[in-house]
């Protein structure tokens, strides 16, 4: 894969984990052929060592497993993850394209760390350290989500079984997290656990006017104002029954907040202009894209006081380049459950970006590049932001000259890359490390030359090199 630049991160953030209360775990993110996998394929926990090719393993030790897939761009024996004294490790058992960890190439093998994001054939995965806790999180997301799509990252699943926990209650809520990880739509979630006969009534705090705050959210009463020529309800009252969801409370000004504050306290409402007061059944949830701490009474941000009222503990939603694993089942959520095939190059990419949007961004990229492919078979790098094309994996560092610059093979010929193409067999990563480049540069020069990569994968692939029969796709207990 290519050197990384600003615009990509190679790994979700490491967790510690203690080594001996945990057992190791691959979390599929998906393949460039599927990049969505069904739940049930998703999680695969093992003991001693994992089996990973198009073939279960013919002599395997004790508590050995095998992650089998009919991948194309997979060896019938492609690698093994063991572990090595008090860590782990995988080896590449001389597989026809190679195996990558956090843009590295394993000759023969590398050390895996909690967190580490493999590549094999055309498929991806993190490998983790999780907990038997962990494993009951996940697994009780993958039977039944609770927000729109089922989580595999142990962070996330353990957040989401607090959320379930608390959504039985009528304690107040305090979500936060980076602009587009998904606040609101766990903010409902939780409305739908509780159960709650009312509505779910959002209200984004940053975006009603300081001076309509709180004849919004209060309402008011006839004559309280020159434009109150008949009494109004306020957004709280509509939410009655049911779940006010106050987004971006921390933008609100300080003075509204402690206006704010009383009622959340005792929900007892007061409209803008009225002197009668009643009690309003109503549960309340909130969100702040601040991560940091609530600030002093008088200053801009998350009041203390307000925040001390809205829960415990704030419950924080992980950043999507913290649960890297969901990649996949996101983008074949935005998609309708059919997401389209990506090209090898793409599939990397959009599994090496930083993602500093979110899940917000990837919705969009992922909308904007099955418009621009609709045409095509898959989804290519052309189809991305450029940023993507930037990082578009890594390979090997070409050696320097004296003054510090990259001294790199010329630009191959139309001949010379059909040529090597050929003798790769289509393995784009080879090319990439023969001509010191990135895997990005190579498939732009075959697409300039016009040259069918598949037909060259086609041709190396071998008539009796399928998957087993018994088990194709999914995963063989040895």
């Amino acid at each position: 894969m290519g050197a990384r630049s600003d615009s990509v991160t190679a790994v979700p953030r490491a967790r510690r984990r203690e080594d001996t209360a945990c057992l190791p775990a691959l979390i599929v993110i998906g393949s460039a052929d599927r990049p969505s996998f069904p739940p049930s394929e998703r999680l695969v926990p093992f003991e001693t060592e994992l089996w990973i090719g198009r073939h279960p393993p013919k002599a395997p030790g004790a508590g050995a497993r095998a992650w089998v897939m009919a991948d194309r761009l997979l060896s019938g024996h492609h690698a093994v993850i063991r572990r090595v004294e008090r860590s782990w490790e995988i080896s590449d058992l001389d597989s026809t394209n190679g195996t990558t960890v956090d843009g590295m190439v394993a000759r023969p093998k590398l050390k895996l760390r909690e967190g580490a994001l493999i590549f094999v054939g055309g498929a991806a995965a993190v490998f983790r350290l999780v907990s038997p806790t962990d494993l009951g999180n996940i697994r009780r997301e993958l039977d039944g989500p609770l927000g729109p799509v089922p989580t595999c990252s142990p962070d996330f699943a353990a957040v989401c079984t607090r959320l379930r926990r608390l959504a039985e209650s009528e304690l107040e809520i305090l979500l936060t997290g980076e602009t587009g990880v998904g606040k609101e739509a766990y903010a409902l979630a939780v409305h739908r656990a509780s159960q709650r006969r009312g509505r779910f009534v959002a209200v984004n705090c940053a975006a009603i006017p300081r001076e309509l705050v709180e004849s919004e959210l209060f309402g008011y009463v006839r004559g309280a104002h020159s434009q109150a020529s008949v009494a109004k309800p306020g957004i709280i009252e509509s939410a009655e029954g049911g779940t006010l969801f106050l987004d971006e409370i921390g933008e609100m000004a300080p003075d509204l907040q402690s206006k704010l504050l009383r009622f959340v306290q005792d929900r007892m409402l007061t409209p803008v202009g009225g002197l009668r007061t009643r009690q309003i059944d109503v549960r309340i949830l909130a969100a702040t894209s601040r991560t940091g701490a609530p600030v002093a009474v008088d200053a801009p941000g998350l009041r203390v006081d307000l925040a001390a009222r809205l829960g415990a503990e704030p419950v924080r939603i992980p950043p999507l380049r913290d649960r890297r694993e969901d990649l996949g089942a996101l983008s074949g959520f935005f998609q309708g459950g059919h997401p389209k095939a990506l090209e090898l190059a793409a599939f990397q990419a959009m599994c090496l970006y930083a993602w500093r949007g979110n899940v917000r961004e990837l919705q969009k990229v992922i909308t904007t590049a099955n418009n621009l492919a609709r045409d095509s078979e898959r989804v290519g790098l052309e189809h991305l932001p450029q940023a993507f094309t930037a990082g578009a994996g890594r390979a090997d560092r070409a050696p320097r000259g004296p003054h510090g610059r990259v001294d790199r093979r010329a630009a191959p010929t139309a001949t010379e890359l059909e040529e090597l193409i050929r003798r790769s067999g289509g393995n784009m990563m080879q090319v990439a490390r023969v001509l010191e480049r990135k895997p990005a540069v190579i498939y732009r020069w075959a697409r300039r030359f016009k040259l069918d990569i598949e037909s060259f994968r086609r041709s190396a692939e071998s008539p009796d090199d399928g998957g087993t029969e018994e088990d194709p796709t999914g995963i063989t207990d040895s």
